[in-house]
């Protein structure tokens, strides 16, 4: 509505100066020219500055926030003025793996919850490792519906290409789920099951009202089981503009190895007719030899930031027959893992962005050669078309487990345009172009943890033949990918007693990046681990592929850095331990969860601690923050010894017995409330701006933009009439 009143006030203007003007025979022309610079102004503020979706400032409806991936939140109630007077306002404890469905105790359940959680309309949800959901008041904790995933696991296993429980290796691929998100376009809460399936649970009722099942079933080129792995779960994507459901299915080979692997694809699904409408893979067909597979896609592709089709001129044999060896079908032992995080979709150009896991086996690559595409993979897809548009390969033929997991991030930076930005576990930081995947920056992290003093050049700047413990980065261009096999074979590392930084339990890159428009900074954490591979082993069904030894204590480090520059603006040091737990950035401050006990809150533009709010027991998975019925902002949190933390060891803080977790809401304490909601109101009734309740603008406001531009409009006629009047 602003916009139009504007374009009528412009509109009226332009023809009252053409009144003026109307004694030159030239000035319809000008108020014409004037009209369509108008019409052009209306749609290029659109077109230069795409957002993601629509994110209430009450809301956090995506794992990430919204649909850009962000981690950020429009709120500006909680802030570096009032963040000291926050407290605990109310305590849910989230039920043990021992209230789940009687139909799925078979199976080998994770305890906990690992979902950061989900806020809508003053609603919280959470899901736990076995896809318990519950809805509580945000107000006042109080517990309004759980659901109960479950499902005829016998039915299953014999109608699907499908394993879990007692048979899966004796329980070692386990279930967890790293996000669920709500989908406004059905109000539902939707989540991929442990059956090659998917679900979608109204959010103010808790009735299932969406499962789409059998989707494992006669996928092309796949000869081989699908499995419920620690990472098969992530958060379903959507396309609404073209109707559709996107959801990965993953393989599940890590570094112990089973026989045959399943084939990657993604799937996109129709929200109508609930039929698969195309694919995607990232594996190659198991049932036939495949030469040309690293070929086929070669021209939108990048290894490093070495063009595909550059690797391909100079060095062929290296990328052909990839993960098999001539004229054999690939390896039953390779596989790519899954998608970790949010499926990122830009509703503006029907563009998917996503990241493959790691590349199976590791350590040992003696029977999968090649660059081993598409694991460890950035990757987009056009939405519209089921295609495949360009794909990026940090570490071809990787050994370390060093995968792309986590979520990226989808933003429009004005210098560089619209940019993908994703680091993965060895520690390069990408910024690529959104629309070719053409690399802009490669930010080595590595070397920024040295400057930053985080850790020393001597053991991690260097290799391991030159003294250190930095891994050997595959070079495209070599024999490396197809005849460098182990990491102790010798070419890189000494037989045994290898170290490697950074550590593979989740790498540098340990979780989500987050994003501020405002200041166009990215924050991540840098986590500093070192392990060392103790020996490695031939592949035998159902063997561990290497052994090895971790030295403590790992740390971590907060980074906030400028996307144009690739500057660090500041960064502050965590010695306690790795991150796991995502940060929010909103209003003025950056905060997150701590595996010490605690959540911390930073000024966002200098990085000073401002405050610590000890919730008494470790915190792994990514707050969220959103608003309860009465308008209130609250952060909400899962702390607990769950079992991500426990995962890792002494490498994510203290150990116990692995616990179900507690979902916990700080809010500001009354007075501080009360300040917020003074403030506001006093603002409201001084003004006769009306501001929405609903969401909070971000940058220039858009009514703001369109003034400019029509005053500019206003102020170029006028000058074209002067310029006229002069002539005359």
């Amino acid at each position: 509505m602003i916009i139009i009143c504007i374009n009528i006030f412009i509109i009226y203007t332009v023809f009252t100066l053409s009144v003026i003007m109307n004694s030159n025979k030239n000035s319809i022309k000008y108020v014409l020219t004037a009209l369509v610079i108008l019409a052009f102004s209306t749609f290029l503020p659109a077109i230069a500055y795409a957002a993601p979706g629509a994110q209430p400032d009450g809301d956090w409806q995506y794992v990430n926030g919204n649909s850009w991936g962000w981690n950020y939140s429009p709120q500006t109630q909680i802030n570096k003025a009032n963040v000291n007077n926050l407290e605990v306002k109310w305590i849910f404890p989230i039920g043990s793996k021992a209230v789940a469905p009687a139909g799925i105790q078979t199976l080998f359940l994770q305890e906990g919850a690992t979902t950061p959680p989900i806020v809508h309309k003053g609603i919280v949800y959470v899901t736990t490792n076995f896809l318990k959901t519950y809805a509580t008041d945000a107000k006042t904790g109080k517990e309004l519906w759980t659901h109960d995933y479950t499902f005829d696991v016998e039915a299953v296993k014999k109608n699907l290409p499908w394993s879990a429980g007692a048979d899966n290796l004796g329980g070692l691929l386990l279930s967890h789920i790293h996000g669920i998100r709500y989908w406004e376009g059905g109000n539902q809460i939707i989540y991929e099951g442990m059956a090659c399936d998917f679900i979608g649970i109204d959010a103010t009722t808790g009735v299932e009202t969406t499962r789409i099942n059998n989707l494992c079933k006669d996928i092309p080129g796949n000869i081989y089981t699908y499995r419920p792995t620690p990472n098969s779960q992530s958060a379903i994507g959507t396309y609404d503009k073209g109707r559709q459901f996107v959801l990965v299915l993953p393989g599940g080979m890590h570094s112990t190895t089973f026989y045959g692997d399943a084939r990657h694809v993604t799937l996109g699904i129709s929200m109508d007719t609930k039929q698969v409408i195309w694919k995607v893979f990232s594996f190659p067909p198991q049932d036939v030899p495949t030469k040309d597979w690293a070929l086929q896609e070669c021209d939108i592709g990048y290894f490093q930031m070495i063009p595909c089709t550059e690797v391909a001129a100079k060095n062929k044999a290296q990328l052909e027959w990839d993960w098999a060896f001539p004229d054999q079908k690939p390896s039953p032992y390779g596989g790519v893992t899954a998608n970790w995080g949010t499926l990122i979709v830009d509703e503006d150009t029907g563009i998917l962005y996503t990241n493959t896991g790691n590349q199976g086996p590791y350590s040992n690559l003696t029977l999968t050669p090649g660059p081993r595409l598409y694991g460890s993979t950035l990757m987009a897809i056009d939405l519209n078309q089921g295609k495949r548009i360009w794909w990026l390969q940090p570490f071809p033929h990787d050994p370390y487990d060093y995968d792309c997991n986590w979520g990226g991030v989808l933003a429009d930076n004005p210098t560089l345009g619209k940019v993908y930005m994703k680091g993965c576990k060895e520690g390069y930081l990408y910024i690529v172009n959104a629309a070719t995947g053409k690399p802009l920056k490669a930010i080595d992290v590595i070397a920024d943890q040295i400057a930053i003093g985080q850790v020393t050049a001597a053991a991690a700047g260097v290799e391991p033949k030159a003294g250190g413990a930095r891994y050997h980065r595959t070079d495209p261009l070599s024999d490396d990918m197809r005849n460098w096999n182990f990491v102790t074979d010798g070419r890189v590392c000494p037989k045994a007693g290898c170290k490697l930084y950074p550590s593979f339990f989740n790498g540098l890159f340990a979780t989500d990046m987050s994003y501020d428009p405002g200041t166009l900074t990215l924050f991540n954490y840098a986590n500093a681990a070192t392990t060392s591979i103790i020996a490695e082993y031939p592949v035998i069904t159902g063997a561990n592929l290497l052994d090895t030894k971790d030295y403590y204590p790992w740390n971590s480090s907060i980074i906030a850095r400028d996307v144009a520059t690739g500057n660090i603006k500041w960064s502050w040091f965590y010695p306690f331990s790795a991150q796991r737990a995502a940060m929010v950035v909103t209003s003025d401050i950056i905060f997150s969860g701590f595996t010490d006990g605690s959540m911390k809150f930073f000024d966002k533009d200098k990085g000073t601690l401002l405050s610590t709010v000890n919730v008494g027991s470790p915190v792994a998975v990514g707050p969220t923050i959103g608003k309860d019925s009465d308008g209130n902002s609250k952060i909400f949190l899962i702390a607990g010894l769950t079992s991500i933390p426990q995962a890792f060891g002494a490498g994510y803080g203290p150990s116990g017995p692995v616990v179900p977790g507690t979902l916990l809401a700080l809010g500001l304490n009354q007075k501080a409330a009360a300040a917020v909601t003074s403030t506001s109101t006093t603002t409201q009734t001084s003004t006769t701006t009306v501001v929405s309740s609903v969401t909070e603008s971000t940058g220039l406001p858009s009514e703001v933009t369109y003034a400019a531009i029509g005053i500019a409009i206003i102020a170029i006629i006028a000058a074209a009439y002067l310029t006229m009047r002069k002539r005359a």
